[in-house]
């Protein structure tokens, strides 16, 4: 289900919404102290998890990996969130492409 669809069921029903956001790991460790967090939290019954594309100079497969782990493993709706500040256009094209 789409993320927007989701929020408009929320709403329907009158309940309360929240996600949570995640910054892409750096290194193998992190990689799998992220995992172990989204495990943990995705019991809270998020709407879906925001995963930064790139941030703090991530590697973008991080967050493809994060992203496709979340989905397949916890079964929880993603959202990757490009970040555009200080980027130049042709990476920001990149990565949307």
């Amino acid at each position: 289900m789409k993320i927007i669809d989701r929020i408009k069921k929320g709403q329907e029903e009158g309940r309360p919404l929240f996600s949570f956001e995640y910054f892409s790991p750096k290194t193998a460790q992190g990689m799998v102290n992220l995992q172990d967090r989204i495990e943990r939290m995705c019991y809270l019954g998020p709407e879906f998890i925001d995963i930064t594309w790139g941030a703090g100079g991530s590697r973008p497969a991080a967050t493809l990996e994060v992203v496709s782990n979340a989905q397949k493993v916890y079964g929880v709706e993603t959202c990757m969130h490009l970040i555009c500040t200080n980027n130049p256009l042709d990476k920001i094209d990149k990565a949307l492409n």
